[in-house]
């Protein structure tokens, strides 16, 4: 088929999205000295290949600034109006969520009148992004580094731009913990959703390049997963990465089923020398969604939760009762590697997304043949010479044409970069005047001093900005973080309590705070910054924590009890009480509180809270609320 043949012509239109859920609260004036998430993948088999192990060695990000952390979020059910796009041709209706990472929402095949994704019931976040706050469902975007994207809970811009097949949707914005554009044009071609993306260097310097579409499906008892290979790179929470056959890694389970595992893994497939690669989400009746793609996303990926009771409970903390895998595609073969971007170039591709139609008999076979079906069925309805022939089409016609009109604005930073660079906007895009969160960027560019909190830039090009603007408090500073986070830790304090005598300010003094060797130091600097900003959650948080850290549990109930009700009464804080509980003996006391706690920010493998229940009830097992277990086994690490 040739997708411009579709005589079904897509309309754009924006909407709002009503749905209930949580509410995301500000982001915090806090930086982060490190990765909010540790690794939990630490060595590679032996048998990884040496290109494979300089991509994995290349590009981690070590903070991620300069965006800030989005840890205050709750887990209400608020009736929520979200600004949405959708594009209709009356046959597929796909629904975009400009101020949440352009999330396609929902996929909806209206002949049939079926839904391709996982579509939460409720918006809930946890904290799984790089900056913390993201959510389940939908297909989302991630560009970056190994992890779900800094944007993915931030605005992008959105406008309609032309198609061959009428209205499509472009969604931009400035990633800026890698100064790299991501460009994604969505367009709708007869009963699929094709999504043509542009990844673009605007400086002349090499980047690594990590991006990969997530995509969120129904998972049910039948649920098969395929795509061609015999083997895949596998994390399992172990710490390793490891190369394993599939369908069965190991014994009688047969993972192309993702409700057949026991623990939570990731399986990346070693489809190596494919084109075009596919990979399809299949029930037993033979209905299904299957992405493909062109040849530039080498890699595909199955992730799955497991049966075991910390998957369940996972999935029911993040969408109810509605089970889900994921099928992922990216620019490498796993999610630890890093690619390279050229210096003042581009990367593009494009994926189609849409309904899938095998065979049930061919669905329930061996799975060779059947990820071959598959493999098949994809080809038929989505070729890739007609998809390379689509792309090539659209880059030279379509990509660089100006958006036509828009439909929401992204963030300031895009402006404001360029203005740094002295550059224009590439070709199709244009970035809207500058906004609250970058103004004072914009400021601090003209040559103006900044006297208001602003979270550091880091990059080379700022850091010169920074070091000849206007003397002042800030200043001061920012050239601390600098230096924090490049290791200088005696110039670090220099530059902080050159702030601290010009102005004080809670961010200062944790700034010495987090560099103290003697934490007794360090509960004092904690205290005064809390006081001068009782209200940041984050202090509160970092100064129980020192304190449980140094054996003072008294003084950490102290300093919980002597907070504002609502930092007391937030989930954190009350695990945190529980943890001080605990080591004053008052066992019985921690327990009540577990009983029925829940975290709002909790984090993928994060085991606090089974650690603790074993050590405060070591007679009782976990409780299935409490158990959030990524391995299978509730004895085991988190």
């Amino acid at each position: 088929m040739h997708f411009t043949d579709s005589a079904a012509t897509t309309r754009v239109r924006a909407t709002r999205l009503a749905v209930p859920g949580a509410t995301l609260g500000p982001t915090s004036p806090l930086p982060a000295y490190r990765p909010i998430r540790a690794m939990t993948t630490t060595s590679l088999a032996a048998d990884a290949p040496d290109a494979m192990r300089e991509r994995v060695a290349r590009g981690r990000l070590h903070t991620p600034l300069p965006y800030g952390v989005q840890s205050d979020y709750d887990r209400g059910d608020q009736p929520l109006g979200l600004p949405a796009v959708t594009l209709d041709n009356g046959i597929l209706r796909a629904t975009v969520l400009p101020t949440l990472g352009g999330r396609v929402w929902s996929l909806r095949d209206l002949r049939a009148d079926r839904e391709l994704l996982l579509v939460p019931e409720r918006l809930r976040f946890a904290g799984f992004a790089l900056t913390d706050a993201w959510f389940a469902g939908g297909i989302e975007w991630n560009l970056g580094s190994t992890g779900h994207a800094t944007t993915t809970c931030r605005p992008m811009h959105a406008a309609i731009v032309d198609s061959p097949t009428g209205q499509g949707l472009r969604l931009w914005e400035w990633e800026r913990t890698r100064d790299l554009i991501l460009s994604l044009d969505l367009t709708l071609a007869g009963d699929r959703l094709l999504v043509s993306t542009r990844v673009i260097n605007p400086d002349a310097e090499d980047k690594p390049l990590y991006y990969w579409t997530n995509i969120a499906v129904p998972e049910t008892d039948t649920t098969r997963v395929l795509t061609p290979a015999t083997h895949a790179w596998r994390t399992s929470y172990s710490g390793s990465l490891d190369r394993v056959s599939v369908p069965r890694p190991e014994g009688a389970t047969d993972i192309s089923y993702p409700a057949a595992s026991s623990a939570s893994a990731d399986y990346f497939f070693d489809v190596a020398g494919q084109s075009g690669r596919s990979i399809t989400s299949v029930e037993s009746d033979g209905t299904g969604f299957c992405q493909t793609s062109t040849d530039e996303l080498h890699g595909r990926k199955l992730f799955l939760w497991g049966h075991a009771a910390g998957g369940r409970r996972w999935q029911h903390w993040l969408v109810d009762d509605q089970a889900y895998a994921e099928i992922q595609a990216g620019v490498c073969a796993t999610q630890l590697e890093h690619d390279l971007i050229d210096g003042s170039s581009q990367r593009s591709w494009t994926e189609a997304f849409g309904a899938a139609s095998l065979d049930p008999a061919a669905v329930s076979g061996e799975f060779d043949a059947a990820a071959r079906t598959a493999a098949d069925a994809v080809q038929s309805v989505a070729p890739i010479a007609d998809l390379e022939e689509w792309h090539r089409s659209w880059l030279a016609d379509y990509a660089v044409r100006a958006p036509q009109a828009p439909l929401h604005s992204g963030s300031g930073w895009g402006q404001v970069e360029l203005a740094l660079r002295e550059q224009p906007a590439p070709d199709g895009l244009t970035f809207p005047a500058v906004d609250d969160d970058s103004r004072l960027a914009a400021a601090l560019l003209a040559g103006e001093p900044v006297d208001e909190p602003l979270l550091p830039l880091i990059s080379a090009r700022w850091q010169r900005v920074i070091e000849r603007s206007p003397h002042g408090w800030w200043r001061s500073y920012a050239l601390g973080v600098l230096d924090h986070l490049a290791g200088d830790a005696a110039t670090a304090r220099e530059h902080y309590r050159a702030s601290l005598d010009q102005r004080e300010t809670a961010v200062a003094l944790r700034g010495l705070a987090v560099l103290s060797t003697n934490a007794d130091d360090a509960a004092t600097l904690y205290a005064q910054a809390r006081q001068l900003d009782p209200h940041t959650r984050g202090l509160l948080t970092e100064h129980v924590s020192l304190l449980l850290d140094a054996d003072r549990a008294r003084d950490a109930l102290d300093v919980i009890d002597a907070a504002t009700a609502a930092l007391r009464d937030h989930g954190r804080t009350r695990l945190l009480r529980a943890q001080a509980l605990h080591r004053l003996g008052r066992d019985t006391e921690a327990a009540e509180l577990l009983a029925d706690l829940e975290v709002p920010d909790l984090a993928e493998g994060d085991r606090a809270i089974g650690d603790l229940w074993r050590q405060v009830c070591p007679d009782r097992p976990v409780p299935a609320q409490l158990d959030f277990s990524m391995t299978g086994d509730d004895a085991s690490p988190a």
